[in-house]
């Protein structure tokens, strides 16, 4: 059974603060990540080739993974975008539809004001058959603390508001800030996508339900040992001395089971 792993990015630029530095990817450091993905034999997918194994049994190909970015930064196109195309790696951008051609308002005051992707930029890209665009509510709520009326019209209104912009269908969904409750999945379904991302570290195949689907977060601060071992064991936290913890961890739990 393939498993397959989605990257998820924000903004692609040099951070203005260190609490951006999360969130922000240099784009020396994003073109490293794809050259280096390529260089060590990972295979770039897009959501549509996952949706097709899920869905439809397509097989997908070993070390297969997704990149997606959350909340559609004009940085995306700025400094993404060539990247992108360079190394022929498809990507799902993910809208906030309430702040295309705005900046990122639901943001803290302690971070920097960056500017969202128009609605020219996104047209282009939309002619790119490596990008496709996915919807991250209108107004980039907790969905969690809404109630259903609510959370329903935050994610059919995105919807709509996507397909009529570009023209195509959307069919993709990330949960803002990773959250949801037991009622958000099926409001998505039901709204017609076809696979929604949360911010759950880990492995994907075609058993995981493709309205929870993993996603591994790349900090702007990974350089690519980090990036590498994160899509190695699965996780959003990378260290010198995690592997060793690990393996020393199942050695540990085998001895345990013998005796």
């Amino acid at each position: 059974m393939n498993r397959f792993v989605i990257l998820m990015y924000h903004m692609v630029r040099d951070p203005g603060n260190d609490l951006e530095a999360r969130y922000a990817c240099p784009p020396p450091r994003f073109e490293q990540h794809m050259r280096q993905l390529r260089k060590h034999g990972y295979q770039p997918v897009s959501l549509d080739t996952i949706w097709e194994h899920m869905l439809q049994g397509a097989d997908l190909p070993e070390k297969a993974f997704a990149v997606t970015l959350d909340d559609g930064f004009e940085d995306n196109y700025l400094a993404a975008y060539p990247i992108l195309c360079k190394y022929s790696v498809p990507a799902t951008i993910f809208l906030a539809t309430g702040v295309i051609g705005k900046n990122n308002g639901w943001m803290s005051e302690l971070y920097p004001v960056r500017r969202m992707l128009t609605r020219e930029q996104i047209l282009e890209m939309t002619k790119n058959e490596l990008i496709t665009f996915g919807a991250h509510t209108v107004n980039h709520p907790k969905l969690s603390q809404l109630n259903d009326s609510e959370a329903a019209n935050e994610i059919v209104q995105c919807k709509q508001e996507i397909e009529e912009l570009t023209g195509s269908s959307c069919r993709y969904f990330a949960y803002p800030y990773g959250l949801f409750n037991q009622s958000t999945p099926e409001l998505v379904k039901s709204a017609g996508y076809s696979l929604a991302c949360s911010t759950r570290s880990g492995f994907n195949n075609s058993e995981r339900n493709p309205y929870l689907l993993h996603r591994i977060e790349v900090y702007g601060s990974d350089p690519w040992w980090k990036l590498k071992q994160k899509m190695t064991f699965g996780i959003n936290n990378a260290s010198v001395t995690f592997p060793w913890q690990y393996y020393y961890g199942r050695i540990k739990d085998r001895f345990i089971t013998h005796q």
